[in-house]
């Protein structure tokens, strides 16, 4: 699937969790926003999806195509960074897999996200 600028028609943001001290010495969760980036949705066949994850994995999993970041390796392993797409659907995912392309150029990353609270069964 040949991937161009114009299939990265949403916009997303990407944040890092932390923690604030109150002055009465109560800790709240913040979610700080890092940057903002454009992606598209990436669709697989259903013969694709079954060949290459479990159907377990695929609940709660969006996929997504961006420009390269190597922020977005990073928050594989790294549970406080999130990403929230927020159109169509509004909601916070963690980094699941993904698989970077370091293209000299400015490759495109495909990126699956899982939702933040989801839980599969």
């Amino acid at each position: 699937m040949k991937i161009t600028l114009e299939r990265l028609r949403y916009k997303a943001s990407f944040n890092k969790q932390d923690f604030e001290e109150l002055p009465n010495g109560n800790t709240v969760n913040t979610n700080e926003k890092l940057f903002d980036f454009w992606f598209g949705y990436y669709k697989q066949s259903l013969s694709q999806s079954v060949s290459s994850n479990a159907f377990d994995f695929l609940k709660d999993k969006v996929t997504i195509v961006a420009r390269h970041n190597d922020k977005f390796v990073e928050a594989l392993n790294n549970t406080s960074y999130s990403i929230t797409l927020m159109k169509p659907n509004n909601k916070t995912y963690t980094i699941a897999s993904i698989n970077p392309d370091y293209e000299i150029n400015g490759g495109y990353d495909t990126i699956v996200l899982s939702a933040v609270g989801a839980t599969t069964n």
